[in-house]
Order: structure tokens, then C-alpha cells, then sequence
């Protein structure tokens, strides 16, 4: 009897035991990712395009996934500063990184001394839109076609400028690139800020600028659209061409992406990129990104990771050709 008695209350005491427990996993359950803020960390000061798109899916995400999202901006430096603080963030997936693919594919070229590794220590979640560039000209330049432009530019070596936002920026290798495909040699005028107004007013005569502000420009007559840098014709200019009818290996375009610290558990990237997914492949989100001259873009997470090696080749190799340094 004494045995028994032992027995039923060794029971009993094991019963009480997974009682007490069950409140304790109840809780550890709503602990699960994500409990609390998730703070994106934007390359971009307030007011440009990496800012404006990434309040766009922070509201977004926020309501997807029922807790607060807020941006913290940290710019400089071509997106390497964001980058850092990131990559040396904690990897519980409460701290990401919104930031343009050259910070992944260009900067480890250009840049010799960078404080991190972009391939080890950060991980890529989602792509989330891709935009490229208009080739625009005064409207006073002899020259309307990419055939033309390279006639010009072939007659006039080292003469024929053009500006962009700068050495090392994705404008200024899309034109190293096409130098590269076409010949020639046109001569480089880096600006501190958009040079489109220097080319409506004549002060130079070409530029690269992204689709966003040069299709209001070209629509406006103030410039001549020569070629758009994208595999395919841009949809609110479709009749014109894209440089890639000419010179197959110029078809590019940059691209915005959320990346996380390599630590972060699997399970919470992949939820972190479905989220996204569905938000770029809603309709609302597409109209935003279509009205600004981007195009959404969506891709899984090892997708992500083989278009980055793929430019990363591409662009390191340019960079070494064509001798390109910042630092």
C-alpha cells in the first residue's frame, strides 16, 4: 500500500509539474519573433528614394506583422556606414539593413579598407524594386541615336563629356560600361549632386540620370532621351530604345534590398521575405513603385544571393579594367 500511495502521488506530482510548465511554454511562445520593434536601418538620409521606398514597406510590414516598425537613418559613405552598423548589430532580426545592391556588388571593389565583410557578416533577405537609367543630352547636340552618340564621341576623343553623381556610383559605371562595349572614351565630369540641370542648360552635354527624375525631364522636352540602361524598354518611355539593342552587354540596372546580420535564425528570414514578397506584389505597392520609374521586383532568398554574386563578377571586373579607385 505504501508503494502505491507513493506511486499516485509521484503522479500526481509529475501532473503539477506540467501544469506549472504549460504557462511558462505559453509565454515563451508569444516571445517567438517577432515580440517587439523592428528597426530598419536606411542608407539614405531623410527625403530620398531609399528613405521614401523604405516607409513604404516599414507601414507595411508593421501591419503584417503586428508590431511597430520605425527607419533609422545613417548615411554615408556610398551605404557602407548603414552597412556596419548592421552588420555589428545584434543577429535576433530586429535590426535590417535597406541599402542599394552596389553596396554589396560596387563598394567591395572601390573601397580597400572597408570595416566589414558584406559577404560574411550580412545576409540577404528580399529584393524589393530595381530602376535604371536614361542616357539624356542637350537638346542642341547633333547626335539622337546610341549609334550617333558613338559616331560623335568616336570623332571626338576625350571630348565629349558627360556628368554623373559622382566617381564610383552605379551612373558612372553604367557609362564606364558602355565606354567599354562601345570603344570610345568620353570624358567623366563627377557632380556632388544631379547634373541634369547643367545638361537642359547646355553647361555639358550628356549625363546618365536615373529613370525617377529624367523621364519628368525628357516629358518636358527639356532633354533628349538617347537610351534607357535596362534589359528591356522602360514602360512609360517604351519608344525609347534601350542601349543593350546596340551593345547587348550594357543592360543594367540598380536595385534596393533589405539584408540582415548572417546570425539571424533561417526561419526568420524566410518570414521576412515572404512578408515583403507579398507587400511588393500588392497592388497598391506596385503603383508606388511604378509612379517614381522603378519596377517591382521580388525574388527568394537564394535567388537574391546568385544575382549577387553574378554582378558582383561583372562589376569587379569593370572596376579592374577600367581602373577605378576612390580611395
Amino acid at each position: 500500500m505504501a508503494i502505491q500511495r507513493r506511486a499516485i502521488i509521484a503522479r500526481a506530482a509529475a501532473a503539477c509539474a506540467v501544469a506549472t510548465l504549460r504557462p511558462w511554454q505559453a509565454a515563451s511562445a508569444q516571445q517567438a519573433w517577432p515580440s517587439r520593434t523592428i528597426r530598419f536601418v536606411n542608407m539614405g538620409p531623410p527625403g530620398t528614394a531609399p528613405d521614401t521606398y523604405n516607409r513604404i514597406y516599414a507601414e507595411r510590414l508593421s501591419r503584417a506583422l503586428n508590431v511597430p516598425v520605425i527607419i533609422e537613418n545613417r548615411p554615408g559613405v556610398a551605404g557602407n556606414i548603414a552597412s556596419d552598423y548592421v552588420a555589428k548589430a545584434p543577429a535576433d532580426g530586429y535590426t535590417l539593413l535597406y541599402t542599394v545592391s552596389s553596396s554589396f556588388t560596387v563598394n567591395p571593389w572601390l573601397y580597400s579598407k572597408l570595416k566589414f565583410d558584406p559577404e560574411k557578416e550580412l545576409r540577404p533577405v528580399s529584393p524589393l524594386l530595381s530602376q535604371g537609367a536614361f542616357l539624356v543630352a542637350n537638346n542642341d547636340m547633333p547626335f539622337k541615336t546610341v549609334k550617333e552618340l558613338v559616331d560623335y564621341a568616336t570623332a571626338h576623343p576625350d571630348k565629349l563629356a558627360y556628368g554623373t553623381n559622382g566617381v564610383g556610383s552605379f551612373l558612372h559605371l553604367i557609362m564606364e560600361l558602355f565606354n567599354q562595349s562601345a570603344k570610345v572614351q568620353m570624358l567623366h565630369v563627377p557632380y556632388k549632386g544631379p547634373p541634369l540641370i547643367d545638361v537642359v542648360s547646355g553647361q555639358i552635354p550628356l549625363c546618365v540620370e536615373p529613370a525617377a527624375s529624367a523621364i519628368p525631364m525628357i516629358n518636358a522636352g527639356k532633354v533628349r532621351a538617347i537610351a534607357y540602361s535596362g534589359s528591356h524598354r522602360h514602360a512609360q518611355l517604351p519608344h525609347v530604345p534601350t542601349i543593350s539593342e546596340t551593345y547587348p552587354a550594357v543592360a543594367v540596372v540598380g536595385w534596393h534590398g533589405i539584408w540582415a546580420p548572417t546570425g539571424v535564425p533561417s526561419d526568420v528570414v524566410q518570414k521576412l521575405n515572404a512578408a515583403l514578397t507579398r507587400i511588393t506584389q500588392t497592388p497598391d505597392v506596385q503603383k508606388q513603385i511604378a509612379e517614381t520609374g522603378s519596377e517591382p521586383m521580388s525574388a527568394s532568398i537564394d535567388a537574391m544571393s546568385t544575382l549577387l554574386s553574378q554582378e558582383k563578377r561583372t562589376w569587379g571586373d569593370l572596376v579592374k579594367a577600367r581602373k577605378i579607385t576612390i580611395d
